[in-house]
C-alpha cells in the first residue's frame, strides 16, 4: 500500500510495484545545524549587496513584506533575525511596520497571523495585511515597459527601506516564486496584479526561470524599489534547507538554484495517469492547481491527472465567482472579450487560460465538491472511491503506467534520459 495525502486524510493506494512508475517528492537534504545562525549567515553575506546594516540608517522607516497562509515560509523564525540586523544599525520597533503580501488572496485573520508570525513579533512590531482593493492605500507610479499600470502600496512606497522575505519553490506561471515577487503581486493593485497574470498564459511556465511574469515582476521591483530580500528553501517539512539574502535578481537565482537541487525530482517515464497530491497547498483551487502543471511534465499528452485536493476554500475566496462565470469560455472567447473590456476580473481569465491549457491536453479529474468540478468543466472523484478506480482503469489496462507527486504545488518533475 502506497499511502498518498487528500487534504489531511491518508489515503492508502493499492498500486501494484509494475506499474508504478514514478513516486515522487521533494529530494532530501540535511537540515542546517543552526536555522538562525543559517539565516544569520545569508544576511550577513548578502549576494549583491551590501548588508542591511549598512544600507539603513538609524532613523530610517522600515517595511518589510511577509507571505501569507498560502506559504509554508516560516516568518516567525526570519523576521526578527532581520529585526536583530535592523536593531544593530540603530532602528528601533516603532520605525518598523510588516505588511502582509496577500497580492488578491484574501486577507488572513488575526488567529492566522499569530500562528505564522507569532504573538511575540505581533506586539514587537506593527504587522497589518495588504487590502488591494483598498484604492485609497494604492499609488500609481505609471506603467512598466510592458504597458502593466503599476499600482502598488502606498504604505510600502513611503518607506524609506523596503524588505522582501519569501521562499523560492517551482511556480506556476512566474516560473519560481521569490525575489520581486513578494511585491508583485504581493502588495498590489489589482489591475496590475491581473495583467501580470495575463502575462502568463500563453505556455508552461514551471520551473523557468526566465518567465515573461519574472521579468515584469522585476521590472516592476526596480522602477518602485525593494533594497534587501531574503529568501528560504524549504524542506518537504517546512523547514530551512538553505537561506539566501541580498540584491531582488542576484540573491534570487541563488536560492534558485539551490531551488532546482531540492525541488528538481527525476523521473525516468511519462505516466498515463498522474496522482497529483497538493497537500499541505490546499486551501483554494487557484492554490492547489499547480499541481496541474507539475503533472503536465510527468504525464503523457492525452493522459490522465487526478488532483487530490479538497479545496475546503473552494474555487478561490477572492476571484471563485468571476472564474466560475468564465470557465466556459475557450481562450479566443476570453482574449477578445478582454479586448473589449467585457471582463473586469482579469485574473479570473487568467487562471480560466491556465486551467483551459490542461482541460484541452488531459483528461483531468479533481477531487473536490462536485458541483465546482461541473462548474469548472473537470470530471469529478471522491477520495474513498479512488482505489477502486485505479483497479477499474488496471482492468483495461493490466500495463497501465501510474505516477504519484506528492507536495505537487512545489515539485518540478524533471525528465532523467
Amino acid at each position: 500500500m502506497i499511502p498518498v495525502n487528500f487534504g489531511t486524510k491518508v489515503l492508502e493506494l493499492n498500486i501494484p510495484e509494475e506499474n508504478l512508475v514514478f513516486n515522487l517528492h521533494p529530494n532530501e537534504f540535511p537540515r542546517p545545524k543552526d536555522v538562525r545562525e543559517e539565516l544569520r549567515s545569508s544576511i550577513y553575506n548578502p549576494v549583491g549587496s551590501q548588508r542591511l546594516r549598512d544600507i539603513v540608517h538609524k532613523d530610517a522607516s522600515v517595511v518589510i513584506l511577509g507571505d501569507d497562509r498560502t506559504r509554508l515560509t516560516p516568518q516567525d523564525l526570519i523576521v526578527p533575525v532581520i529585526l536583530e540586523e535592523l536593531y544593530s544599525a540603530g532602528v528601533r520597533p516603532q520605525q518598523i511596520k510588516l505588511i502582509i503580501a496577500c497580492g488578491t488572496h484574501r486577507q488572513m485573520t488575526e488567529q492566522e497571523i499569530e500562528e505564522k508570525y507569532g504573538r511575540e513579533l505581533m506586539n514587537e512590531i506593527e504587522i497589518k495585511n495588504h487590502n488591494f482593493l483598498d484604492t485609497d492605500n494604492l499609488v500609481d507610479k505609471g506603467t512598466t515597459r510592458r504597458g502593466t499600470k503599476i499600482l502598488v502600496n502606498k504604505e510600502f512606497l513611503q518607506a524609506d527601506i523596503r524588505i522582501g522575505i519569501g521562499s523560492v519553490l517551482p511556480h506556476h506561471p512566474t516560473g519560481w516564486s521569490g525575489g520581486a515577487k513578494i511585491l508583485l503581486p504581493g502588495v498590489a493593485g489589482e489591475e496590475t496584479t491581473c495583467d501580470m497574470h495575463l502575462l502568463g498564459a500563453t505556455e508552461q511556465q514551471l520551473g523557468k526561470i526566465e518567465t515573461p511574469c519574472r521579468s515584469e515582476m522585476e521590472d516592476f521591483a526596480d522602477h518602485v524599489g525593494l533594497h534587501f530580500i531574503v529568501n528560504v528553501v524549504l524542506n518537504e517539512q517546512g523547514h530551512i534547507l538553505k537561506s539566501v539574502a541580498g540584491h531582488f535578481v542576484k540573491a534570487h537565482r541563488e536560492a534558485v538554484n539551490w531551488g532546482f537541487k531540492v525541488f528538481g525530482a527525476a523521473f525516468h517515464e511519462q505516466a498515463d495517469l498522474t496522482l497529483s497530491s497538493t497537500h499541505p497547498m490546499d486551501y483554494d483551487l487557484t492554490q492547489s492547481d499547480k499541481g496541474l502543471f507539475s503533472a503536465e511534465i510527468a504525464t503523457k499528452h492525452g493522459g490522465e491527472i487526478i488532483l487530490l485536493s479538497p479545496c475546503p476554500e473552494g474555487i478561490a475566496p477572492t476571484h471563485g465567482e468571476a472564474m466560475a462565470k468564465l470557465a466556459g469560455y475557450d481562450d479566443d472567447t476570453l482574449w477578445e472579450m478582454l479586448k473589449n473590456n467585457q471582463i473586469r476580473d482579469r485574473f479570473a481569465a487568467s487562471e480560466n487560460m491556465y486551467l483551459n491549457h490542461i482541460k484541452k491536453n488531459f483528461k483531468a479529474t479533481l477531487m473536490m465538491d462536485p458541483v465546482l468540478c461541473n462548474i469548472m468543466g473537470f470530471f469529478h472523484l471522491n477520495g474513498e472511491d479512488l482505489n477502486d478506480y485505479l483497479n477499474y482503469k488496471l482492468k483495461l489496462d493490466k500495463n497501465l503506467k501510474i505516477g504519484i507527486i506528492n507536495q505537487s504545488t512545489e515539485v518540478l518533475p524533471v525528465l532523467s534520459k
